[in-house]
C-alpha cells in the first residue's frame, strides 16, 4: 500500500490563497489615503480661490455703488444744468422783448442825433453818430476822409418815411444835392445803431412848394439793439 501525505501541499496553498488578500488590503489603504490627501488638497485650492472671488465680489459691489452714486449726482447735474438753461433763455426772450420794445426809439432817438446841427457855441457830443471816440480817431488815422463832417448844415437834408421790423429798417427821404445824401449814409455807417447801410436808388426830384431841384433817395440798413 502507497500512502501520500497531502498535508504540505494543502499548507503551501493555503498560504498561497491568504497572501493576496492581505496585499489587496494593503492597496486599498494606500488608494483611500491618497484620495484623503487629494481632496484635502482640493478643498485648500478651493477655499484658496473661493476667498479670493469673494474678495473680488466685494470690490466689485463697492465699485458698483460708487458709480450709481455719480449716476446719482451726474443726473441731478443734469438736472440743475436743464434748469439754468431754461433761466437763460427766459432772460433771453425777456432781454429781446425789451429790445423789441425800446429798439425803436432807440432807433428814432439816434436818427435825431444825425440829423441834428451842432449849437454854436456849446458841446458837440450831443449830436452826431453813437460812436466810440478811440474808434473814430482810428478810423481817421487809417483814412483821412473817414468820419462825419460836423459842420454840415442838416437842414439840407430830410426824411420822409421810416419803418422798421425784425431790425430791417427802410428810409426815404430828400436832399438838397448828392453830397448832402453822402453825408447822411456816411453818419448813419458809423452810428453803433445801425449796420449794413445800403443806397437802393436816388432820382431828381422837384418840389412843389419851394419848385427847388432836389435829391430824392430810399436806402435800407440793419438795426442793432
Amino acid at each position: 500500500m502507497i500512502r501520500i501525505n497531502l498535508l504540505p501541499e494543502a499548507k503551501r496553498q493555503a498560504r498561497v490563497a491568504s497572501g493576496p488578500s492581505g496585499g489587496s488590503q494593503v492597496w486599498a489603504g494606500v488608494y483611500f489615503f491618497g484620495v484623503l490627501v487629494w481632496g484635502a488638497i482640493l478643498a485648500v485650492i478651493y477655499f484658496s480661490y473661493d476667498s479670493e472671488l469673494e474678495e473680488k465680489r466685494r470690490a466689485n459691489n463697492a465699485l458698483q455703488t460708487q458709480i450709481d452714486q455719480l449716476r446719482t449726482k451726474s443726473a441731478r447735474l443734469e438736472e440743475v444744468r436743464a434748469e439754468l438753461e431754461q433761466s437763460r433763455a427766459l432772460e433771453e426772450v425777456v432781454a429781446d422783448l425789451n429790445k423789441a420794445r425800446t429798439g425803436p426809439t432807440r432807433a428814432i432817438m439816434e436818427l435825431s442825433r444825425i440829423l441834428s446841427a451842432c449849437p454854436a457855441g456849446e458841446s458837440c457830443e450831443e449830436v452826431g453818430p453813437t460812436i466810440d471816440p478811440q474808434a473814430l480817431e482810428e478810423l481817421r488815422r487809417e483814412n483821412p476822409l473817414a468820419g462825419y463832417n460836423r459842420s454840415w448844415d442838416v437842414r439840407r437834408l430830410w426824411l420822409l418815411h421810416f419803418e422798421e421790423e425784425n431790425r430791417e429798417c427802410r428810409m426815404r427821404g430828400r436832399g438838397r444835392t448828392n453830397e448832402d445824401v453822402a453825408e447822411f449814409l456816411r453818419r448813419l455807417a458809423l452810428s453803433e445803431l445801425f449796420d449794413q447801410v445800403t443806397l437802393q436808388r436816388t432820382e431828381r426830384v422837384v418840389d412843389r412848394e419851394s419848385e427847388l431841384e432836389l435829391i430824392g433817395f430810399e436806402l435800407t440798413c440793419q438795426v442793432i439793439y
